[in-house]
């Protein structure tokens, strides 16, 4: 059998690129479940025992998600731009989470805090200081 790691060289960048994304979009749908699904809806008033069964469900799947997501990740960005690249996928769930599912707008804050997280995304990949 392949190690993961020559399974994920053989691909192309483009294909790498796109498993990866899309893996991140299923973090960012398990992560949200995970947090919201207990506080939200029939399982608002709800035992503990039972949101605690209904949040670790979902965060399982988030795990066995982020590791391969991480490790494909790395064979086109460096460590920092990963992490980087982390918070862009979690505001993205963010601004889902709060306009289809919770309903609330997304304060200012958070939009000054992205635009931070993007510079310093550009600043890493483009190598702006030396």
């Amino acid at each position: 059998m392949k190690s993961f790691n020559k399974i994920i060289t053989s691909w192309s960048k483009k294909k790498a690129i796109f498993i990866w994304v899309l893996m991140n979009f299923v973090v960012i749908a398990m992560m949200d479940l995970a947090l919201f699904g207990q506080t939200t809806g029939k399982l608002k008033d709800a035992s503990w025992h039972k949101k605690l069964l209904h949040a670790e469900i979902p965060a399982i799947g988030q795990w066995l998600f982020i590791i391969p997501s991480e490790r494909i990740g790395n064979h086109f960005m460096t460590a920092p731009q990963l992490g980087l690249s982390s918070f862009l996928f979690d505001f993205i769930g963010q601004i889902i989470t709060n306009v289809f599912w919770l309903k609330i707008p997304i304060p200012i804050d958070d939009w000054a805090a992205m635009g931070i997280i993007l510079g310093a995304m550009y600043v890493s990949v483009y190598k702006v200081f030396g």
